[in-house]
């Protein structure tokens, strides 16, 4: 039974699973070390930050048979800025020579301003975002500097004071022209229950579409209804289905500490611990975060084709 691990320092980034050869680790695993304790600088943009902090993520395909086997997928090194104000996340896949790089900005209230993504050093798209005075999104756009297409979306706000429920009201654009408008119900919890799709003269309705969730509060379906035909279509989801003990968050059970060089031995002795939860047949999928002062390890399952996944986070802080 093949699955993939998420070890991870505080933040978690998801990645795509790609199964490769034992032997590749060595090789991918040795470069995004050299001379990082003397890497206290990167570049977003045009601009260079100092680094506070490093964080080194590796994703692997994972065999539970005679012993624990690991196989390297993913590389990715994550540069935190000294006043968090840019965020610098590089990828090396196995799959070819390219470093895919994406640069977030965030404001004074930490929230994202500007997202760049890279293949290589070509921008590949750049995506913007504003607030409101209450720090909700109002707008966002996307330039495809590709094929030069550009998205927008505006949102705004509306609250039943009786109910608490709320209203998200966006209007979408592509190259200057209004597609779509949608309208996206939360109940007092602010969970979403309800999403109406209006052709661009914001009346007729193109679908609805509603959600129930699971006791883990994870969707369990969701049903389309298509005006035009008068048909109703019902998508189960599996993930809402599965138990709550498959979606947990615990503390590193293992004694040994968390280091980059030894980050196979201590991922093994952890999976080998938990092998009774991890494949426990109640849970087809799930998601089990174990946490201490230098990382965070996150055992789960892909939302495309279940595949059991894992990456290895280890957090690097820069001395200044």
């Amino acid at each position: 039974m093949g699955f993939s691990i998420y070890t991870i320092c505080n933040d978690i980034v998801s990645l795509q699973h790609s199964s490769m050869k034992k032997q590749l680790f060595t090789a991918l695993f040795l470069l995004p070390i050299i001379s990082l304790s003397a890497q206290t600088t990167f570049k977003c943009g045009w601009d260079t930050y100092k680094a506070r902090m490093v964080i080194h993520e590796y994703t692997y395909s994972y065999n539970f048979k005679d012993s624990v086997h690991l196989y390297l997928a993913d590389s990715t090194r994550i540069y935190i800025s000294s006043d968090s104000s840019a965020i610098l996340s590089i990828d090396y896949p196995f799959h070819d020579n390219i470093k895919y790089k994406v640069a977030n900005y965030y404001n004074s209230s930490k929230k994202l301003i500007r997202t760049e993504e890279y293949k290589d050093d070509a921008m590949q798209t750049m995506k913007e975002y504003r607030y409101d005075d209450k720090n909700r999104k109002i707008f966002q756009s996307e330039d495809n500097k590709v094929n030069g297409n550009n998205y927008k979306k505006q949102y705004d706000y509306s609250t039943d004071k009786k109910t608490g429920e709320s209203v998200i009201h966006e209007a979408s654009y592509f190259n200057g022209r209004i597609e779509f408008y949608t309208r996206s119900y939360y109940d007092k919890n602010s969970v979403l229950y309800k999403e109406v799709r209006l052709n661009d003269n914001n009346k007729d309705v193109i679908h609805e579409e509603k959600f129930k969730y699971g006791e883990n509060g994870k969707v369990k379906e969701r049903s389309v209804f298509f005006n035009e035909f008068k048909v109703t279509k019902t998508f189960p989801e599996t993930a809402g289905e599965q138990p709550v003990k498959c979606y947990k968050a615990m503390a590193v059970n293992i004694p040994e500490k968390a280091t980059l060089g030894g980050k196979i031995s201590f991922l093994k002795k952890l999976l080998t611990k938990n092998q009774a939860m991890l494949l426990d047949p109640d849970c087809h999928e799930f998601e089990y975060k174990f946490t201490n002062s230098d990382c965070e390890v996150i055992v789960s399952t892909t939302k495309t084709n279940g595949v059991k996944q894992v990456i290895y986070r280890y957090k690097e802080r820069v001395p200044f």
